[in-house]
């Protein structure tokens, strides 16, 4: 079994909100939402994260550069948007998911998600994960782009 197999069934027996494993081993599990605990996982890791993989219950661009700067190897989701199939191809990174929508939606579905509106912008991935460091750390609504 794959890495990737691994760790989405671990997300998908578990309920959790992200699993990484690297060579068969588990690293990280999240049960929070939101991309504060993934950060925090991936700065803990530091360079283990490298040619890990990642099963996140939800992968936005946000969470797609978060596996960018962090080297993910692999990505699974059983939601995934199309930005961050987009990102993730073009960092060679393979990725699984169950269903493409075309964007990740806030929790009221009347717009897009927060982290989403954050990185669409942004092509640097570094650039995206300092942004997604300073909303996950003040939680200011401010810092969003308009719609």
């Amino acid at each position: 079994m794959t890495d990737l197999q691994l760790a989405k069934q671990k997300l998908n027996g578990d309920s959790l909100a992200f699993v990484i494993i690297k060579d068969g081993a588990l690293l990280r599990t999240g049960t929070r939402d939101g991309i504060g605990e993934l950060l925090e996982a991936i700065d803990a890791l530091g360079e283990q994260a490298r040619g890990a993989a990642l099963a996140d219950k939800i992968v936005g661009k946000a969470v797609a550069m978060v596996a960018r700067t962090a080297r993910i190897r692999a990505v699974f989701s059983p939601l995934m948007s199309q930005a961050a199939c987009d990102a993730l191809a073009r960092a060679q990174i393979a990725f699984e998911y169950d269903r493409l929508v075309p964007l990740i939606l806030n929790k009221r579905n009347d717009g897009p998600c927060p982290m989403e509106r954050l990185t669409l912008p942004l092509d640097d991935p570094d650039a995206a994960v300092n942004a997604l460091r300073e909303f996950a750390q003040s939680g200011a609504r401010a810092q969003l782009p308009p719609r």
